[in-house]
C-alpha cells in the first residue's frame, strides 16, 4: 500500500504506549445533550480491531461516568454510536470532563482535564469549520452559477488547502511536545516542510524515547530526507518488456511521473486508470510515465500492463523488492511516485489525486 505521512497519521486508527506508567484511577465525567438513557463506550483501536474497555448508560439528564482506562499515554475513542464519536488522547490518571451533543458529538464537544485531547478537539474544529464554511460557498455557487461550480470548486479546494497548511505549520510549532502535533503534519506539504517534520520528530523522540509510533514517524522524515525537493532523482537503467534497456535519464526534456508499482500491489492497480487519465490529459503537452515495477514474473507483469492499458514506457529487474532500484530510492512501499522536471530533478514525491494533476499543471507551465 502507499505509505506516506498522511496515512500514518490517521488518528483513529493508532495504537501506542509511551511515557511513565500510572495507577489508572483517573475518571471520564460527562454530560451530553439529547442522551436519556443511551449507552456511552470508551475504545481504542489494535491490530485485531476495536476493544471496548468501558461503558455506561446516559441518566435521564444525560449524565455518565467511565474510568480512564490510560495507564499510560493512549489514543482512545468515546463514542456513542458506530459513527457518533471523538477522539482522546489520555495520560494515566486525569480526570476528565466532557460535554456536548450526542447528536453530532464531533462539532459540539468540549473537553477540560486533558490538554492533548483539547488539543485533538481543536485541530479537528478548525478543519471542520474551514470544510463547512467553503462547502456552503460551493453549494451556493452550483445553484446559483452552476457553470461557475468547477473553477469556484478549483480556488476553494486550493483555500482549503493553504488554510490549513498555515494552520498546521502555526498548530506544530507550538506543540512540539505533544503527539497531537503529529496528526497536524498531514496538513503539510511534506517536501517543503522537511525541516519542521524533522524537528518536530527530535522533540518527541527525546519525551517518547522507544515508542514505536514515533519511530515509524522518524522512519518516514528519513525518508523524505534521502531525495528532497530539488534534488536529481538517482539514474538508473532496467529492461523493458521486450529486454531491451531503458534509463531514466532518457526521458530528460520532459515532465515525467517516476512510478513505481507491481501486478500484485491492488492499490497500485486501481491507481492506474487515474495515471490513464493523467496520460491522456497531458501527453502532448510534454509529459511522460516511466512506470518501474517490482514484479518477479514477467507474464504477470506483461498482463498487467496490457489489463490496465498502460502504453508509457516500462521497466523491471523482476526481483521484487531486492531490485537496486528500490535500494536507491528508498522505497519502503508502493505505489511510491516521483514527479521530475525537465531535468531529471524531483519535484515531489507521494502525491496523487489532485494535488498530483496540479503539479504537473504547474511543472508544464514552468518548463513551457
Amino acid at each position: 500500500m502507499f505509505r506516506r505521512i498522511t496515512t500514518i497519521l490517521f488518528v483513529s486508527t493508532i495504537l501506542f504506549s509511551c511515557g511513565s506508567k500510572n495507577d489508572g484511577k483517573g475518571k471520564i465525567t460527562g454530560q451530553f445533550s439529547n442522551a436519556q438513557d443511551i449507552m456511552v463506550y470508551l475504545q481504542k483501536s489494535g491490530d485485531e480491531g476495536d476493544i471496548i474497555l468501558d461503558s455506561a448508560k446516559t441518566d435521564n439528564a444525560g449524565n455518565f461516568v467511565l474510568k480512564n482506562a490510560a495507564t499510560q499515554t493512549d489514543y482512545f475513542t468515546l463514542r456513542t454510536g458506530d459513527r457518533n464519536q471523538i477522539y482522546l488522547l489520555l495520560h494515566g490518571g486525569e480526570n476528565v470532563t466532557i460535554s456536548g451533543d450526542a447528536n453530532d458529538l464531533d462539532k459540539t464537544y468540549s473537553i477540560e482535564g486533558s490538554e492533548d485531547s483539547k488539543l485533538i478537539q481543536q485541530l479537528r474544529s478548525f478543519e471542520l469549520k474551514l470544510g463547512d464554511s467553503l462547502n456552503s460557498v460551493y453549494m451556493s455557487t452550483r445553484q446559483d452559477q452552476p457553470a461557475a461550480a468547477d473553477s469556484i470548486g478549483s480556488i476553494l479546494q486550493k483555500h482549503y488547502v493553504s488554510t490549513m497548511e498555515e494552520y498546521s505549520t502555526r498548530f506544530i510549532n507550538s506543540n512540539m511536545n505533544s503527539l497531537v502535533a503529529l496528526s497536524a503534519t498531514r496538513f503539510l506539504n511534506q517536501d517543503k516542510n522537511v525541516t519542521l517534520l524533522d524537528d518536530l520528530g527530535s522533540n518527541l523522540d527525546k519525551k517518547y524515547p522507544g515508542n514505536k509510533y514515533v519511530k515509524d514517524y522518524l522512519a518516514v522524515v528519513a525518508e523524505l530526507k534521502k531525495l528532497p525537493a530539488g534534488s536529481p532523482a538517482p539514474d538508473f537503467s532496467l529492461p523493458d518488456p521486450s529486454g531491451k534497456n531503458i534509463s531514466l535519464s532518457s526521458f530528460k526534456g520532459k515532465v515525467v511521473l517516476l512510478d513505481f508499482w507491481a501486478s500484485w500491489c491492488r492499490p497500485c492497480r486501481k491507481t492506474n486508470p487515474y495515471l490513464v487519465s493523467l496520460y491522456n490529459k497531458y501527453k502532448d503537452q510534454g509529459f511522460e510515465i516511466f512506470q518501474v515495477s517490482l514484479d518477479d514474473n514477467a507474464d504477470a507483469w506483461k498482463d498487467a500492463i496490457a489489463k490496465d492499458g498502460l502504453k508509457w514506457a516500462h521497466a523491471s529487474e523482476l526481483k521484487k523488492w531486492n531490485s537496486d532500484v528500490v535500494k536507491a530510492y528508498g522505497i519502503e512501499a508502493i505505489p511510491f511516485t516521483l514527479l521530475l522536471d525537465k531535468e531529471g530533478n524531483i519535484i515531489s514525491k507521494g502525491l496523487l489525486g489532485e494535488d498530483l494533476d496540479r503539479k504537473i499543471q504547474e511543472a508544464l507551465v514552468k518548463n513551457s
